[in-house]
């Protein structure tokens, strides 16, 4: 132990005895610890906030579409029906419904607003995964009654009235040129997600309206039919077994087995597949960044080349007074790792101060692990360790009648 810390008091006295050198040797070192720390928290950070929100927007929903095709025969036109079908026979589906929407206007008593109104049923409230500040949502039964009530923004619901608790309050929405006097029953609070946020830009009124009551208002009275409609499973629910539970009923109510006439797409799958190509993505930057390591690593051989060159007369003399090779090389590899552990300490402190920046400029936080800290780290290790190996065996073969002849 007394010979390990001497060997490190001599390494610490030539890296201060050539500061401006050795510094310029960690540079690579720093760059490229700091580099990697700071690419894989920040790419943790986006995938998390890419993936919470991706989930908070569609998690647990599976989309059900008609395939297009040639044959009129085979295109398939789905019911209110079929979806009531599907909750009522399938574990694990809390609701089911289409989902359109149309541009409108909206008037208070602050003035006129443009209007964008999600039209649905019941289970239209599952689709928002935000939840509600203030009231509730609107029923089945007032679905069925076409009644006049809607579930209303939280920003809508200020710039409409100055105040978020706005149930029991009416709205006059104008959709589909048609004009009618709403209740608010309910709130929903605005998504805060800064990635949510810069995927969608927020109307100046956004509510939620029985489809039913839009279809009273333009006077339809007939059966409706869709291309396409949601299916909602329940939490912890695994997605893909309700897939194949809801293709098969529907294929045996179309009597389309076989034929490939629905498509039907879970959420889930998607979302599995963009971590894939965000994973891939971050470890191709890492890649790139782990280069300046190794460049970093060839400046530490460099100029352990260069301290064995200036100290070859040094070397001389303690092989002559009897140091063994083992210990000469232990010197000079204890030099270059010191070296390399200083310069990956503050590699360390710049990549986690440079994420936590980046995060804050970009409006996400930064996911800096304790393995990213250890990996970088111990990669730094042993890069130095493994660049310094050359110049400490050069330095431990040498003869000492040539080091001592040296000038």
């Amino acid at each position: 132990m007394a010979q390990l810390w001497e060997y490190v008091k001599l390494a610490l006295m030539n890296i201060r005895s050539n500061k401006v050198r050795t510094f310029l040797t960690m540079l690579g070192i720093i760059i490229g610890v700091s580099s990697v720390i700071l690419i894989i928290s920040v790419g943790n950070g986006i995938s998390a906030e890419i993936t919470g929100t991706l989930s908070d927007i569609a998690g647990g929903q599976i989309y059900i579409s008609a395939r297009e095709s040639e044959d009129a025969e085979d295109i398939i036109e789905f019911t209110s029906e079929d979806m009531d079908v599907l909750v009522e026979k399938i574990d694990g589906i809390r609701g089911a419904t289409s989902m359109a929407g149309i541009y409108g206007e909206a008037t208070s008593r602050k003035g006129t607003f443009t209007a964008y109104a999600y039209l649905g049923n019941e289970s239209l409230q599952y689709y928002f995964k935000d939840e509600l500040l203030y009231g509730r949502y609107f029923t089945r039964e007032e679905y069925l009654d076409g009644k006049s009530v809607c579930v209303i923004l939280e920003n809508s619901a200020i710039n409409l009235f100055g105040t978020a608790d706005v149930v029991g309050m009416t709205v006059e929405l104008t959709l589909g040129r048609q004009t009618r006097d709403f209740t608010i029953v309910g709130v929903r609070k605005n998504n805060e997600s800064a990635m949510y946020n810069m995927m969608y830009m927020y109307d100046d009124v956004e509510v939620e309206v029985p489809e039913s009551t839009y279809l009273q208002m333009l006077g339809y009275g007939g059966e409706m039919v869709y291309d396409g409609f949601y299916i909602f499973s329940e939490p912890m629910v695994d997605t893909s077994v309700i897939t194949s539970q809801v293709l098969a009923l529907l294929e045996a109510r179309h009597d389309c087995r076989g034929k490939g006439c629905i498509d039907v797409q879970d959420f889930n799958s998607v979302l599995g597949e963009i971590n894939s190509v965000l994973d891939m993505v971050t470890l191709f930057v890492v890649f790139v960044a782990a280069i300046s390591l190794l460049v970093g690593g060839i400046g530490v051989m460099t100029i352990m080349l260069v301290s064995v060159t200036e100290r070859t007369r040094e070397i001389g003399i303690r092989k002559a007074l009897g140091a063994r090779t083992g210990s000469i090389m232990f010197q000079f590899l204890c030099e270059s790792a010191i070296i390399t552990l200083i310069a990956g300490i503050i590699g360390i402190i710049l990549g986690v101060a440079g994420a936590s920046l980046a995060g804050s400029l970009i409006g996400f936080k930064a996911s800096v692990t304790v393995g990213t800290v250890l990996g970088a780290s111990l990669f730094s290790s042993c890069v130095g360790i493994f660049f310094g190996i050359y110049p400490a065996r050069k330095a431990a073969k040498m003869s000492p009648i040539e080091a001592l002849r040296h000038e």
